[in-house]
């Protein structure tokens, strides 16, 4: 990928859009994921880390559309391994993250790894919608059968 400054633009509105919707799901899914756990017990745990993977892969393909026009698949299992490969490659970028805030725990040091995570979690976002991008063709859709 060359360095574009519109690319560096579109890369922090994708990490901005990914914190941002990522926080308010997160706290929706602590909600339910309570009251899937108290009334389910594991099979509650594992439905709510079921409607997190899905709510990730939505927000994602959400972002790709709008901000880097990228069509991505819309089947519902796709959605899910969307969901999850983008928690585990987040998890991932985000080890170093989390170690610095833990060895020096002030409030301008994430202040400073926000702003410098903005456009890393924009280009992971883009890289795990790319995978999952769909090719549209201008062919017609083939008949199996005649009327």
């Amino acid at each position: 990928m060359e360095f574009d400054q519109s690319n560096l633009l579109n890369l922090c509105k994708h990490g901005i859009g990914l914190s941002v919707l990522m926080f308010i799901l997160v706290v929706g899914w602590a909600v339910i994921l309570m009251i899937l756990v108290a009334l389910g017990s594991i099979l509650g745990l594992l439905i709510g880390l079921g409607v997190l993977a899905l709510g990730l892969g939505y927000i994602n393909s959400l972002l790709a559309d709008a901000v880097w026009e990228m069509k991505t698949d819309e089947t519902l299992s796709s959605k899910f391994f969307h969901g999850v490969l983008l928690f585990i490659v987040l998890l991932l970028v985000n080890l170093p993250w989390i170690a610095i805030n833990y060895y020096t725990q002030h409030w301008l040091m994430t202040v400073f790894l926000f702003i410098i995570y903005v456009p890393i979690h924009g280009y992971v976002g883009k890289r795990v919608a790319e995978v999952f991008e769909t090719v549209e063709s201008d062919q017609p859709r083939p008949t199996y059968w005649e009327d």
